[in-house]
């Protein structure tokens, strides 16, 4: 099982190019953005280590199940509702500029409509999906991912015009204070762990997630690698020039001797893949919010055939990002995303602090309740 939990922290961490994450770092490279990765690595480490050690309390058990433990119904229901929001944001954001990137660098001739429509269309029929097939189809979407990432990492890391000069230049301006779109643009990187409030339910009683040291690893990873290659491509001053930065990073790649010359297909490819991981999640969590407000509901982690409520409720989230495209241009999308990044981290640091006294709670319960032998009941976090 901790193979599916490292696979949201993967698929989390390389969308962060669709969000802008990258472009948001790299307009502040001179002043904040190497010490916000710094302190992003600490902060996220903390933020997701200290999730996944509370949710150990709550085995078998998502965020609704847990809120409405402690919380009555009717203030429940906003607090789903407005998790709900945050997420479809998230997801109508990616949507959006997922079909920009592919109609720019892909086909630009093609109204990026079409794109749009057809990663919709694919969203509402794998979010509404069972929480269950959900799990396995991101098992499969990621492995389709692993050897395009492989192959441009290794690309870009021994390309002969990647500028090692220009990476050490900016990396010196990390005595600068970072701002808080920095701080929130750098946490991102770690956002996966969020998938607990959700999958949490598939996990056995008896689960422990093990290798959590790696989590500080990989977040580092994708906040570097995401950051300083587009500057080593196109310069300390040029890389500002570019707002899709790591498309036309790929784009500076090319094959010699594959029978495809330009690396940015393969990167389209695997961009493809996951953005279909992030929508079909972003679609089957908001949707699994929504049902939870619902009082009496019981979760179905497994539910053969699909439930009308499903279809329902993913459609109205298709219609939604549909509506957004309608408002947003370039520089709409980028603001919107650089806000809805601000939002995310604070609803992270808040999310933490609920689950800590959540976590609290139930253990002077089960310390409290004596057991049928007499002793005190363990808790179910040891």
């Amino acid at each position: 099982m901790n193979r599916y939990f490292y696979y949201h922290v993967f698929y989390i961490g390389m969308m962060n190019i669709m969000l802008f994450v990258p472009h948001i770092l790299l307009k502040h490279r001179f002043d904040g953005a190497v010490s916000g990765l710094l302190l992003g690595i600490v902060v996220g480490s903390i933020l997701a280590i200290g999730t996944i050690y509370c949710f150990r309390f709550f085995p078998q058990q998502g965020y609704p199940e847990i809120l409405k433990m402690f919380v009555p119904a009717w203030v429940a229901a906003p607090m789903l509702y407005s998790t709900c929001l945050l997420w479809l944001a998230g997801g109508v954001l990616a949507t959006y500029t997922f079909s920009q990137t592919m109609g720019i660098f892909f086909n630009p001739e093609m109204n990026h409509y079409h794109f749009l429509l057809l990663i919709i269309v694919a969203s509402i029929f794998s979010g509404s999906r069972s929480t269950r097939t959900v799990q396995f189809s991101v098992e499969i979407l990621f492995w389709l991912c692993v050897p395009f990432l492989l192959f441009i990492l290794f690309k870009a890391l021994f390309n002969p015009y990647l500028s090692w000069d220009a990476i050490r230049i900016v990396a010196g301006y990390f005595g600068r204070t970072p701002s808080l779109s920095v701080m929130a643009s750098s946490t991102f990187f770690f956002t996966g762990y969020l998938s607990l409030t959700l999958f949490n339910r598939l996990n056995p009683a008896n689960f422990r997630l093990k290798h959590v040291w790696s989590i500080p690893i990989l977040g580092a990873m994708f906040g570097f690698v995401s950051f300083f290659i587009p500057i080593g491509f196109h310069g300390t001053v040029g890389v500002e020039q570019y707002v899709y930065v790591w498309s036309v990073t790929a784009d500076s790649m090319y094959l010699k001797y594959g029978f495809i010359q330009r690396v940015l297909f393969l990167f389209l490819i695997m961009y493809t893949f996951l953005s279909m991981m992030f929508m079909m999640n972003v679609f089957h969590a908001c949707m699994e919010y929504v049902k939870a407000s619902v009082p009496g509901h019981k979760p179905q982690p497994e539910q053969l055939p699909v439930p009308k409520t499903n279809w329902i409720i993913c459609g109205v989230f298709g219609v939604l990002c549909f509506l957004f495209s309608l408002w947003a241009n370039e520089g709409r999308s980028h603001w919107a995303t650089e806000i809805w990044l601000i939002i995310r981290f604070l609803f992270e640091i808040v999310n933490l602090i609920q689950m800590i006294i959540f976590a609290v709670l139930i253990k002077r319960r089960s310390s409290s309740a004596p057991s049928k032998s007499g002793q005190p009941a363990a808790t179910s976090g040891q």
